[in-house]
C-alpha cells in the first residue's frame, strides 16, 4: 500500500503494508526507517524509529511487481524534514531507495540508494519499469529506475547486480582548482561525503553545472538582476541547499516524474520523458522560542507549518502551484478551509492539529487575531522540540519578472535509450511554450507531467505538456506523425486497451497544473485498423 504523508518534521513514518484482500486483514510491514535490530537501524540516529521527530521514506509514487518470482519492487521517498537533515546524520535507510521484497512475506531480498541523506527531495517519482534485455550475449530480466536527476539505474532483478558500472562520486565536487567546496552552511548539517552516478546511460537531462551565463538569454524580462542571482547561487552538482541560494537543476519535480517511462518488451529500449526547469533552493533560518512567542498563537503555526510552501507572507508560489492565503476571508468559507486543512488538496497533505491549534490558525488566515501575545485566545501548544533549525523559503522556479524561464530552451524532451547497451537512440524536444511562441521564440519545449505508451506497432503516445497537446511519434526516430487539441491539458499517462480487436487510447484532461486551463473530461481516440 502507497502512502502519501506530510514532508515537514511531523510526517508519519512511511512503512509498507500489505493487507489481504479476501479478509482486510494486515498480512505484513517493512519498516521503511528501520527498528531496532533490522538491517539499516544504525543509518539513523537510534530513537528515530519512535518517530520523535523523522518520519517519511514513504512510497507515493507506485509499485511494480514480479508476479513469477514474486518480488515487489517499491521506490520510497525521502526522509522528513525533506531540506535540512541535522537532525538524522547518516545515510538514511531506506529513503530514496528502490526496495526488492518478498512480496508473501514482505522480507527485503536487496535494495539500492540512490541518494544517501537526501536533502533535496530527490525521492523517487515514479514506479520502475519491467524489462528483459540482452547483456553479454544472454538474456536479463531486469528492473530501471528513472529519477528526479535525470539518470537511468538498471539492475538484475534477482540479485540487485547493477547491468551498468555506478561512481560513487565526492559531493560537491572541488572546483576547477581544486579548492575544497564547503559542503553545507547550514550549521548542524553533516552532508554525505558521496552520491551514486551510473557510468550508462547517460543523463536524459542537463545538470546545474552546464548552465553559464551565457544561457541567460536577452529576452527575458529583468536580465540583469537575473545575472546577479545566478552568480551568487551555488550550481555544484549536489550543492546542499543554502542561505545564498542553490541552483537545482532538474528541479524539484525532477527530470523524471510521476509519469515515468515507457518501456517496449520487445526491443529493451526505454522512453522517458524530462522536465527541465531549474528552481532556487534557499533556506532562512526559524525564528527562535523567544521569536515564536512574540507572534500571534495563529502566526506562529503558520511559521512553522504552512509558511515553507505559502510564502512568510502568505502570498504563494502559483507558478509552482501554490496558492496565495491573502485575503481569505473576501473568498472563502471558513468551515471549508478548515476542512482543507484537515483533509489536504492537491499536493497538500491533510494536517492533523490540536483543535485550539487549528482555531489559532484560522483566526490568523482570516486577519482575526488581534494580541500578538494571544492572551484573548485559546491557549496553543508549546513550540515543539522536534522544529527544524533551517527551512525552505518554499518552492521556487527560476523566472523573469514575466513569470518566463530564466535561462535558455529546450523546457522539456523526450529521449529513446537502449537499455541493452546504455547508449542514447535519439532525443528530441517535447512541446512548445505557448507565450514564447507569441515572441517568435520555438522549439522550446515545455515543463510536462504524465508519461508516454509505447505500442508494438511503432507508435510512441504522449500528452504531459503546457500546451495542452496530444502527439504520436515514430518510436524509432522520434518523429512526430500527429498531434492534436486536447480540451484540457492532460498531466497523466494515456491508457491503452482493446475492443473487439480494435486499439483505443484514453486520457484524463483535467489541466489547472503549470496555469493550465482547468478541464474535466475523458477523450479517447481509436487507432486506424490495419
Amino acid at each position: 500500500m502507497t502512502v502519501r504523508l506530510s514532508e515537514a518534521s511531523d510526517a508519519a513514518p512511511g512503512d509498507i503494508r500489505a493487507f489481504n484482500v479476501r479478509t482486510g486483514e494486515l498480512a505484513w510491514v517493512f519498516h521503511t526507517i528501520p527498528w531496532p535490530g533490522e538491517f539499516g537501524y544504525e543509518t539513523f540516529p537510534e530513537d528515530a524509529w519512535q518517530n520523535t521527530y523523522v518520519g517519511a521514506a514513504n512510497n507515493w509514487s507506485g509499485m511494480s511487481v514480479d508476479r513469477k518470482r514474486g518480488i515487489l519492487f517499491v521506490p520510497t521517498g525521502s526522509a522528513a524534514y525533506d531540506f535540512y537533515g541535522g537532525n538524522r546524520p547518516g545515510e538514511n535507510l531506506f529513503s530514496d531507495c528502490l526496495l526488492a521484497l518478498d512480496a508473501r512475506t514482505g522480507k527485503r531480498i536487496w535494495h539500492y540508494q540512490f541518494v544517501h541523506h537526501d536533502i533535496w527531495d530527490r525521492d523517487l517519482p515514479a514506479p520502475p519499469n519491467l524489462i528483459t534485455l540482452t547483456r553479454n550475449g544472454r538474456r536479463v530480466d531486469a528492473v530501471a529506475q528513472v529519477t528526479k536527476q535525470g539518470y537511468v539505474f538498471v539492475f538484475n532483478r534477482e540479485t540487485g547486480e547493477s547491468l551498468f558500472d555506478i561512481n560513487e562520486i565526492p559531493v560537491p565536487p572541488s572546483d576547477i582548482n581544486e579548492i575544497p567546496v564547503p559542503p553545507s552552511d547550514l550549521p548542524g548539517e553533516i552532508t554525505w561525503p558521496t552520491q551514486p552516478i551510473p557510468v550508462k546511460p547517460a543523463p536524459f537531462a542537463r545538470m546545474s553545472t552546464s548552465l553559464t551565463e551565457a544561457d541567460i538569454p536577452e529576452w527575458i524580462a529583468d536580465r540583469e538582476k537575473i545575472l546577479q542571482g545566478f552568480k551568487n547561487y551555488r550550481k555544484e552538482q549536489w550543492a546542499p541547499p543554502s542561505r545564498e541560494g542553490t541552483l537545482l537543476f532538474p528541479g524539484y519535480d525532477g527530470a523524471a516524474e510521476w509519469g515515468g517511462a515507457a518501456a517496449d518488451p520487445e526491443t529493451g529500449i526505454l522512453y522517458v520523458n524530462a522536465n527541465e526547469m531549474a528552481w532556487v533552493m534557499q533556506m532562512v533560518e526559524v525564528p527562535g522560542a523567544q521569536a515564536l512567542q512574540a507572534l500571534s498563537p495563529g502566526e506562529r503555526i503558520y511559521s512553522t507549518r504552512c509558511a515553507s510552501c505559502h510564502g512568510s507572507g502568505r502570498q504563494g508560489n502559483p507558478a509552482s502551484g501554490f496558492p496565495a492565503l491573502t485575503g481569505l476571508k473576501n473568498r472563502l468559507d471558513k468551515n471549508k478551509v478548515s476542512g482543507l486543512i484537515a483533509s489536504g488538496k492537491g499536493m497538500m497533505p491533510g494536517i492533523s492539529l490540536p483543535e485550539a491549534e487549528k482555531e489559532a490558525l484560522l483566526r490568523f488566515l482570516f486577519e482575526e487575531e488581534t494580541d500578538n501575545t494571544g492572551s484573548t485566545n485559546q491557549p496553543v501548544q508549546e513550540i515543539r522540540k522536534d522544529q527544524v533549525p533551517f527551512v525552505s523559503t518554499g518552492y521556487n522556479k527560476f523566472l523573469d519578472a514575466n513569470g518566463l524561464p530564466a535561462f535558455s530552451p529546450p523546457y522539456g524532451s523526450m529521449t529513446a535509450i537502449d537499455l541493452n547497451t546504455g547508449e542514447h537512440l535519439w532525443r528530441i524536444v517535447l512541446g512548445e511554450d505557448p507565450q514564447l511562441k507569441k515572441m517568435g521564440i520555438r522549439n522550446t519545449g515545455t515543463e510536462n507531467y504524465g508519461g508516454p505508451v509505447v505500442t508494438r506497432n511503432g507508435l510512441l503516445f504522449i500528452a504531459a505538456t503546457k500546451d495542452g497537446k496530444f502527439r504520436a511519434f515514430d518510436k524509432k526516430n522520434g518523429r512526430l506523425l500527429w498531434e492534436t487539441d486536447l480540451p484540457a491539458a492532460s498531466f497523466a499517462t494515456p491508457a491503452t486497451y482493446e475492443i473487439n480487436g480494435r486499439q483505443f487510447i484514453v486520457l484524463a484532461c483535467g489541466g489547472t497544473k503549470l496555469g493550465a486551463p482547468k478541464g474535466n473530461k475523458y477523450v479517447a481516440y481509436a487507432l486506424p485498423e490495419r
